[in-house]
């Protein structure tokens, strides 16, 4: 019987996924190798390949840089926190930036990351110091549930293991992964699927790199044909004629100065091309091609990497692109998990979230929201409340029309006739009173009820500084006069 099923026998009310006591079933207690060697994939794409480098730094680099922001459940946002400083300062060899650049460039990379938490001994106490580690140095050991029930990490032959509970997951590591569809304990790396763009981009640097070895020589062979002699019999080229000409097709042909330069040959002497030259091949098209593959693969607009694709307004767009469909993704994947696994250390009622409003690129979307927004106030469908809470700039301050100037808003009331309500609907808006479902009537009349109450004045008396309670009948009567 397994393990996890007879447990859940014994504790009444135990829930537990069938599928994951099967998987557990098969490796429990022994460590599962990573099924790809991150070597290699870091060496072939991030050391060796610079559109997989450029596009990983950039990316990680981009989300190292958004800041933290603290909150209590109510909302309350806290300023200063030791969960703060821990994530501005994780470690004494390594900066707050340089530690997230890590885990998400692993994440990348490997498509796994692992973040180890150092602190006192005691279980109640909060870690001290995190520290980013290598993934292909770090080992699954399989537990109940689907659930690693401790993890093996090896340097040069030394061991370290750090158990976990294998029913709740919690531990001093924390193992973030990209989903994998065929391993049920490690994720799946994007360069995997960018692999085929990267030999492709590299073989054409190599390529280069060879052309430029072999001095820029054509890629051909200088064929010396047989001379018929008189009485029906053919001579080859004597060996110190091709020697010759060997030695002066390098001094001629050979090296970057000499590129394209034309080949004047004599005699029954041919040239016969080897292999396809780079305009045959269309090689600068192949190589932008892999470029393109490397930067969908790892989620970074291909319009920022490769050449001649960029305009000023895509590049907009691209930018915003890589940040919506790219870097939050990530950004909310390394906090769900550290609010999961380390915020609950430091308390119960603390919620860790990225500071969005701190990011340039998002703007375009800040500005959308903030004018559909105000298009819903002034359509009357939400009011300003909702619009605030809307646009996160909390409720509005419970002394808020205490701060109404009664003088200025009962001037305003006076102006009407002559002005128009468009400066009262202004003021009432700046101080958080305007009713957008309400006519002009409603607002005028809603305006002298509130300057009565801050004056302690009789309303008809301020309605008729206004005219706007004059008996229709009486105008009438005016006008037939």
């Amino acid at each position: 019987m397994n393990v996890l099923n007879y447990l859940s026998r014994l504790i009444p009310g135990t829930k537990a996924s069938a599928a994951a006591g099967m998987i557990a079933a098969r490796s429990l207690g022994q460590p599962v190798w990573t099924p790809r060697r991150f070597d290699k994939i870091a060496e072939e794409s991030y050391k060796r390949n610079a559109i997989a480098f450029a596009c990983v730094k950039r990316i990680a680099s981009g989300c190292a840089s958004v800041r933290w922001l603290l909150h209590r459940r109510g909302g309350e946002e806290v300023g200063q926190h030791p969960l703060l400083n821990l994530l501005e300062n994780p470690s004494p060899c390594v900066g707050g930036r340089q530690f997230l650049e890590a885990v998400y460039a692993y994440l990348l990379l490997a498509g796994n990351t692992y973040i180890e938490a150092v602190g006192p001994k005691r279980a109640s106490a909060p870690p001290r110091e995190l520290w980013p580690l290598r993934p292909d140095r770090m080992k699954v050991v399989p537990g109940p549930a689907s659930l690693p029930k401790a993890f093996e990490y090896e340097v040069g032959g030394l061991k370290t293991r750090w158990e976990m509970d294998p029913l709740k997951g919690t531990g001093p590591i924390l193992h973030l992964r990209d989903f994998n569809p065929l391993d049920d304990w490690y994720g799946m790396s994007r360069i995997e699927a960018a692999a085929y763009g990267v030999d492709r981009h590299n073989a054409a640097g190599a390529h280069n790199k060879a052309l430029l070895d072999n001095q820029c020589r054509p890629s051909g062979a200088l064929v010396f044909k047989p001379i018929k002699n008189p009485d029906g019999s053919y001579q080859s080229a004597p060996e110190d004629v091709i020697d010759k000409a060997k030695k002066r097709l390098d001094e001629t042909h050979g090296g970057a100065s000499n590129a394209g330069r034309p080949m004047v040959l004599g005699g029954d002497v041919a040239w016969e091309e080897m292999g396809l030259s780079p305009k045959d091949m269309d090689f600068a098209a192949g190589k932008d091609d892999a470029a393109w593959d490397i930067c969908v693969a790892l989620g970074f607009p291909p319009v920022l990497m490769v050449k001649g694709q960029a305009t000023y307004n895509n590049v907009r767009e691209a930018k915003l692109e890589l940040w919506e469909e790219t870097n939050l993704p990530l950004i909310d994947h390394l906090c769900a998990g550290l609010n999961s696994w380390l915020v609950p250390q430091f308390g119960d009622d603390l919620v860790l979230s990225p500071d969005l409003d701190g990011i340039s690129a998002l703007e375009p979307r800040r500005e959308s929201k903030r004018k559909s927004t105000l298009e819903l106030v002034e359509a009357g469908i939400i009011d300003a409340d909702e619009a605030r809470e809307s646009l996160q700039f909390g409720k509005r301050p419970v002394n808020a029309v205490e701060k109404v100037d009664a003088a200025v808003l009962n001037a305003l009331i006076n102006a009407v006739a002559d002005a128009g309500t468009l400066p009262l609907v202004r003021y009432l808006r700046s101080v958080g009173l305007y009713d957008a479902s309400k006519t002009d009537e409603q607002l005028i009349a809603f305006a002298i009820a509130e300057t009565a109450r801050l004056t302690g004045a009789d309303p008809d008396e301020a309605g008729e500084t206004t005219g706007e309670d004059t008996d229709p009948d009486e105008e009438d009567e005016i006008d037939a006069d």
